[in-house]
């Protein structure tokens, strides 16, 4: 009960003959009893006093202590009725006296009641509402206020429930939420609107106002200086600041947390130090660099350059050494609680992506099952990795029309998976690193994983975030500068050569992470210049053979070779054929081109299977038909998860750059002109070898 309604019944129970119990005895027979042995003058006062105590309890209390005097013949029932009036029209006026003069509404016995122009009151609901807070929500990109409802049913029983303030108004609908089938809302003309505006009236003056932020990472308008965001609070330079609220809205999302690192010894957090980046040594370093690489990466005040692919066989401990990495943000991320897999929708994972700024977004298990798997997956992943790399998000618009903010991915996206999602295009945005069955040393990796379940590199990362704190408080163009290190890096790197145009940036981008803690690791006394500068270069070494290996993945990924590659599995699988360039029917070497023998009365014949996507002629050229080639191409690559969402124009384009066409039209276009069957046609006159994969002699 809040202050308002204890005033109010007081105000009744001043006028009660007992503000507890019955004022005569316990039961209805005892009071009976009693009030028969007064006299008729005593009598009167006395039923005046019990009508007015059963009058604050309840029509049901009223109707039991009715029954018994009326039988024992002590009053009238239409006496008593006049005084049970009489007695609830006064304790409605006392009870809007006490609680405010505009408020209809009373709250008895767990209900809720609205004031009648004749002084009773109807019954609104069979509970309480009141609103107990108001939360500022915060997500980084826009910010939202709820509203926190409590419901108590009559038995006391309480629930609280957050609204959006504009849901506000729809008090069945959260009643519900808060209690189920026991939301029980008298139909009354603007029933739902008296419901909310009593929650307002009945929490009016109680209820407290706070600002949660739903979304890790850097703000700069926390108490004067540069705070990252946590689920633990707020860390700057002066530590970290507890009564900042974060909650990122699941349990598994709310381990990123990181400890105080003032909180301990320098000594101590200078052997976290160490131990973290003695995670290189657990694995190969063209694994262990950029996995480390990430998570020191994506603290920087920087949207990210790329996303990290660790891609291997499953039982070769790939997750386990993942989940070793990302519990540098967290003791409690171990390979149990990944932040997400590969099962979530490619909305969850953008959503998740966007909250988890500045932190390791690991999301696990990449490994296609059902039929329909490889699409999906594939789809996903180019959503949430090609946002990452393009720090771009989707448009969106309000149910008004108006246009939400954009939210594109701020996290330091990295994944495990058997096999490397397909796609040219998205495969330049990663950096992949491939672990073998017997790569990762088991020994190593137990102990690594002791040291991140001890809070050895979530200190080490808090100890990291505090010292760029530092950095950004003090300049306020760290940003650029570190801009200016990825751009000078870029160049030195592109240099090398034979690579995307991509992955130069991508990797200096976590070589700068590297080079940015471990100067952070020589200020704490865990390195000196010369072993931190020994250790920069070896990870330098590691990542430029990463980079050189990145054309292994892109390889085979291009739009054409993807089309010439479905289009030559068609013809083998049944799925298509060729036919002769001037007969229309089966050419030489029939089963080849994809036509069935069938042995008859009168010798072999043969069938064609699928569709007919072009003709041999009699040179051994092969000449396809645009349109259908492309259809059936289409369809091939969809299903063998290589989809070919490119147009048919862009696909010709990329076929003469490529010199996979044997001749091209004296004006440039791809197609040319041959007589087909009788008649001239418009083809694609494609090498005979970009179909068959001969090599010409």
């Amino acid at each position: 009960m809040n202050d308002a309604e204890q005033n109010a019944a007081e105000a009744v129970e001043d006028t009660d003959a007992d503000g507890g119990g019955p004022p005569f005895g316990q039961t209805p027979d005892e009071t009976v009893g009693h009030l028969a042995s007064l006299d008729d003058g005593e009598r009167l006062d006395a039923i005046g006093e019990l009508v007015k105590w059963a009058a604050g309890q309840g029509e049901l209390e009223l109707q039991r202590y009715r029954r018994a005097v009326v039988d024992a013949k002590l009053m009238g029932a239409r006496d008593w009725s006049s005084l049970a009036a009489a007695a609830k029209k006064e304790r409605v006026h006392a009870i809007r006296a006490a609680v405010r003069s505009d408020c209809p509404y009373t709250a008895e016995n767990g209900c809720l009641y609205v004031a009648t122009p004749d002084g009773g009151q109807l019954l609104l609901a069979r509970f309480v509402p009141e609103v107990v807070a108001q939360v500022i929500r915060d997500d980084g990109a826009e910010v939202t206020t709820l509203i926190r409802i409590r419901v108590t049913r009559p038995g006391g029983q309480a629930a609280d429930v957050e609204v959006p303030a504009e849901r506000l108004p729809q008090a069945r609908r959260w009643a519900a939420q808060a209690i189920g089938a026991s939301a029980v809302i008298t139909p009354m003309s603007r029933d739902e609107a008296h419901v909310a505006t009593a929650a307002q009236y009945l929490g009016d003056g109680q209820w407290e106002s706070c600002t949660t932020y739903a979304h890790t990472g850097w703000r700069s308008d926390i108490g004067g200086g540069w705070r990252f965001l946590t689920a633990s609070g707020a860390l700057g330079a002066a530590g970290l600041d507890t009564s900042v609220s974060v909650d990122l809205g699941t349990d598994h999302l709310n381990l990123y947390a990181l400890p105080d690192p003032l909180a301990v010894a320098p000594k101590v957090l200078a052997e976290a130090v160490r131990a973290s980046v003695e995670l290189l040594d657990v694995a190969p370093l063209t694994v262990t660099a950029p996995l480390l690489g990430a998570a020191y990466r994506a603290p920087l005040p920087l949207l990210p350059e790329t996303g990290t692919y660790v891609v291997g066989p499953t039982g070769s401990l790939k997750s386990a050494l993942s989940a070793a990495v990302l519990q540098h943000y967290g003791r409690r991320l171990d390979a149990r609680h990944f932040p997400a897999n590969w099962t979530f929708t490619g909305n969850a994972l953008e959503a998740i992506a966007h909250q988890l700024a500045n932190v390791l977004l690991i999301i696990d298990d990449y490994a296609p099952q059902a039929a329909d798997d490889p699409r999906r997956l594939a789809t996903a992943a180019d959503r949430v990795f090609r946002g990452a790399a393009n720090s771009a998000g989707r448009g969106r618009l309000r149910p008004d029309g108006t246009r939400r903010p954009e939210r594109p991915p701020k996290a330091q996206v990295a994944a495990t998976g058997e096999d490397v999602p397909p796609g040219e295009s998205l495969r330049a945005r990663l950096t992949v690193a491939t672990v073998d069955a017997d790569a990762i040393d088991p020994g190593r990796l137990t102990e690594a994983q002791q040291l991140a379940a001890s809070g050895a590199y979530e200190l080490a990362m808090a100890g990291y975030v505090r010292h760029l704190a530092v950095q950004l408080d003090a300049d306020g163009g760290y940003p650029d500068r570190l801009r200016e290190q990825i751009a000078e890096l870029r160049a030195e790197l592109a240099k090398v050569g034979g690579t995307h145009a991509r992955v130069p940036e991508a990797m200096a981008g976590l070589l700068t992470g590297f080079r940015q803690f471990l100067t952070f690791a020589v200020t704490t006394g865990a390195f000196s210049d010369e072993q931190a500068g020994a250790q920069l270069d070896k990870v330098k070494a590691a990542l430029m053979k990463v980079a050189a290996d990145q054309a292994t993945y892109g390889k085979g990924m291009a739009v054409a070779e993807i089309y010439l590659r479905a289009l030559a599995a068609s013809l083998a699988g049944g799925g298509a054929h060729l036919a002769d360039q001037e007969t229309g029917r089966e050419p030489d070497e029939a089963e080849k081109w994809g036509w069935e023998p069938t042995l008859g009365a009168y010798g072999t014949t043969y069938r064609a299977k699928g569709k007919c996507i072009g003709w041999l002629a009699a040179t051994g050229d092969i000449y396809l038909h645009p349109d259908v080639a492309y259809e059936v191409a289409r369809d091939h690559a969809g299903r063998a998860a290589e989809p070919l969402a490119t147009t048919k124009v862009t696909i010709h384009k990329r076929l003469r750059e490529g010199s996979h066409l044997a001749s091209t039209s004296e004006d440039g276009r791809p197609t040319v002109v041959r007589r087909i069957t009788g008649r001239s046609k418009r083809v694609l006159h494609v090498r005979t070898e970009r179909i068959t994969g001969e090599v010409p002699s």
